[in-house]
C-alpha cells in the first residue's frame, strides 16, 4: 500500500489496535475489504446515517441496538448503506448468540459489512490509531499534490504553456496516464496525452481513474482524465482536483469559447441577474437549448475543488451553465409532458453523484415556461443561503412544506390553534420527557401507517402502539374517528418544524 493511500478495511483489521478484540467478519459485500477507510466514529447514536458522508468505519457497543426489533434494525442497516459506510463494528463480549444473528441478517439485507468485536477494548485507542495514519497519509499525498502543481506553475511561468511537457510531468510524477479532452470529451477530442497506467499491483484488476473539468473564463475549456494502476484513487482525485486549475492557466491564452456557448452564457447572465421575461425569451431562442418547461441547480462547494463539476456536467448532459457568486449555476431544460418526471430523476441523479463530496447544490422548482428561469434560481439561492449544515443536495419542492411552516409560526393564530390542539400533549412531553408529538408526526407523515411509522422511528410496533394511545387519550380520542387530520397534521408539523431547519 503506498504511504499516500487510504488504509482499507482489511488493513484495518490487522492493526494491532484492532487484532485484541478478537474480530471476525460476519458478512462482507463483494470488495469490502479492499474498501478504502476515510474515517473511524464510535456512536451509540441511531440516527447517525445523515452524519456520515461515506467511507467511514463505525464502532458501537450496540446498547441502543439490542433493543431494535427486525424493522428498527432494518431501518438503521439501511441508513448505513444508503450513506456508504465502509463497515460497522459491533463489540458483542457478553452477547448471546441469538443476539447476534438478527444484527447479521439485517446486514446482509442490506449489504453492510458487519464486523463483530468478541473482546471488549477502548474504541479511543482504535480511533486515534487508525485516525491519526490517515490524517498523516493526507498530509503526504498533499505535499506531492502542492509540490507537482509548484512545479507545473513554474514550468508555465518559465518555458510557456506547452501542454506536452506539462502532461509528461503529470505522467512521470504520478506513474499514471494523463489524458486532456476537448469540450465534447470524446476519443476524437483528444487535445494531449501522456505516459501509461503502469503495472497494477497483483490482485488489482483495473486502473484507478479520477476526471476533473478544466474551466476558462466561466466556460468548460477541457476534461482531464488521470488512470493509474499504482497510484490510488484518493490521490488522483487530490492531483486532478488541483491540476484542473494549474491547466486553467495552459490553456487560457488558446481558448475561445464557441458561438453557442456565448449565446448561453449572454442567456445565463439575463436569467441571474433577474432580466425580463422577454429578454430571456429572446436569448433563449438564439441558443441551442430545447424550448418548454425547465428549472434551476445551484451548487456550492465548501471546500477548493472542482471535483462536483465533472459529476454535475456527467449528470446533467444539456444544459447552459455558469459561475455566479460562490458556486456554479446551471439551467436545466425539462421538455414536454414528463416534466416532473424528469426532475424527479435529475434530483435522483444529484443526490446519488454529488453525495459523499463537499458540496451544497439546491434543484428549484419547475417553471413551465423557460423565460421563468429566474424564479427557479431565486428559490435554489434562498434554500443554499437557509442551509446551515453541511454537504447536501436539496430539492426545493421537498422543502416547500417545511418553509411554509415557518413561515406560519410567526403568524399570532396559528400559536392559538396549535396550543388549543396540542397543548395538552406538549404539556405531557415536557412533563415526563417524552416524545408523543414527534411520534404523532410521524405517525401522520406515514398516513398513520403504524408498521411504517415504527420502522421509521426506530421502535417496536408495541412501543408505537402504546405511545399512540397516549396522544389519543390527551386529544380526547382517536383523530382518525370524526377528528380534522389535516389541521392535527398541520398543528404537529408547526410544534416539529420549531427546531427544524435545512441541513439540520
Amino acid at each position: 500500500m503506498s504511504s499516500h493511500s487510504l488504509p482499507l478495511l482489511g488493513d484495518l483489521l490487522q492493526n494491532p489496535a484492532v487484532t485484541g478484540a478478537d474480530p471476525v467478519v460476519r458478512h462482507a459485500p463483494p470488495g469490502a475489504m479492499a474498501r478504502a477507510v476515510r474515517w473511524v466514529h464510535s456512536s451509540e447514536v441511531l440516527d447517525i446515517g445523515g452524519l456520515l458522508h461515506g467511507g467511514e468505519v463505525l464502532l458501537t457497543g450496540g446498547t441502543e441496538l439490542r433493543r431494535l426489533d427486525g424493522a428498527g434494525l432494518a431501518g438503521y442497516m439501511a441508513s448505513l448503506s444508503a450513506r456508504g459506510l465502509a463497515a460497522l463494528v459491533v463489540q458483542t463480549a457478553g452477547w448471546e448468540q441469538r443476539e447476534v444473528e438478527p444484527l447479521v441478517t439485517a446486514a446482509t439485507a442490506a449489504e453492510v459489512a458487519l464486523i463483530e468485536f468478541r473482546r471488549t477494548i477502548p474504541f479511543i485507542d482504535v480511533t486515534e490509531a487508525v485516525n491519526s495514519a490517515i490524517v498523516t497519509r493526507h498530509a503526504r499525498r498533499h505535499t506531492l499534490v502542492d509540490d507537482l502543481s509548484r512545479r507545473i506553475a513554474e514550468h508555465i511561468s518559465t518555458r510557456g504553456p506547452e501542454l506536452p511537457p506539462i502532461l509528461d510531468l503529470v505522467a512521470s510524477e504520478l506513474r499514471a496516464r494523463v489524458r486532456l479532452f476537448g469540450v465534447h470529451r470524446g476519443e476524437d477530442d483528444l487535445i494531449g496525452e501522456a505516459g501509461t497506467t503502469g503495472s497494477a499491483p497483483e490482485g488489482t484488476a483495473e486502473a484507478n481513474t479520477a476526471e476533473a473539468v478544466v474551466i476558462v473564463a466561466g466556460h468548460v475549456a477541457a476534461h482531464l482524465v488521470i488512470e493509474s494502476a499504482v497510484a490510488t484513487t484518493d490521490l488522483l482525485e487530490a492531483a486532478a482536483n488541483r491540476l484542473s486549475e494549474v491547466l486553467a492557466l495552459a490553456l487560457a491564452p488558446t481558448f475561445g469559447p464557441s458561438a453557442d456557448q456565448l449565446a448561453e452564457s449572454r442567456l445565463m447572465l439575463a436569467v441571474l441577474e433577474g432580466a425580463p421575461r422577454e429578454t430571456v425569451r429572446r436569448l433563449w431562442d438564439a441558443t441551442s437549448l430545447p424550448q418548454g418547461p425547465a428549472c434551476m441547480v445551484y451548487a456550492v462547494p465548501l471546500a477548493p475543488s472542482t471535483a462536483h463539476e465533472v459529476l454535475l456536467r456527467r449528470v446533467v448532459i444539456r444544459a447552459a451553465g455558469s459561475p455566479w457568486a460562490r458556486g456554479r449555476a446551471l439551467l436545466v431544460p425539462l421538455g414536454g409532458q414528463d416534466a416532473p418526471t424528469r426532475r424527479a430523476e435529475l434530483f435522483s441523479s444529484l443526490a446519488d453523484a454529488l453525495g459523499t463530496l463537499p458540496v451544497v447544490c439546491a434543484v428549484g422548482p419547475i417553471v413551465w415556461e423557460g423565460a421563468a428561469a429566474g424564479e427557479s434560481m431565486a428559490d435554489a439561492l434562498a434554500l443554499v443561503d437557509e442551509h446551515a449544515g453541511g454537504p447536501a443536495v436539496i430539492d426545493s419542492m421537498e422543502w416547500f412544506g417545511r418553509r411554509v411552516l415557518r413561515q406560519l409560526e410567526t403568524l399570532a393564530f396559528v400559536a392559538r390553534h396549535v396550543q388549543s390542539a396540542l397543548g395538552r400533549v406538549i404539556s405531557w412531553d415536557v412533563r415526563n420527557g417524552s416524545k408523543l408529538v414527534e411520534t404523532l408526526a410521524c405517525w401522520l407523515d406515514a398516513g398513520c401507517n403504524t408498521t411504517v411509522a415504527a420502522g421509521r422511528m426506530h421502535v417496536e410496533r408495541q412501543t408505537l402502539h402504546k405511545r399512540l394511545s397516549t396522544a389519543f387519550e390527551l386529544l380526547g380520542g382517536d383523530p382518525r374517528h370524526g377528528g380534522d387530520l389535516w389541521s392535527l397534521h398541520v398543528a404537529v408539523k408547526v410544534v416539529v418544524a420549531g427546531s427544524t431547519a435545512p441541513g439540520t
